[in-house]
């Protein structure tokens, strides 16, 4: 039995961003224990999305998987 991409779900890993008194924005995957950090809100992003897909890779997880970011500030 075949499926078709769309009836494949995607495994959804929530992010949260947070920042410190100084401004810089953390990010972290509780479910993966990943952390990431940047200046802005968007290198916090891409540098959690750098880690989160070589944490799944090296976990060897499924590929297919979305972010859903929340952020505390």
């Amino acid at each position: 039995m075949q499926r078709s991409a769309s009836t494949i779900s995607k495994k959804l890993y929530q992010v949260i961003l947070d920042k410190d008194e100084d401004g810089l924005v953390f990010a972290r995957c509780k479910e993966l224990h990943a952390n990431a950090e940047g200046k802005t809100e968007a290198q916090a992003r891409s540098n959690i999305k750098e880690a989160i897909a070589l944490m799944v890779e090296d976990l060897g997880k499924e590929k297919g998987y979305s972010l859903k970011f929340v952020r505390k500030y």
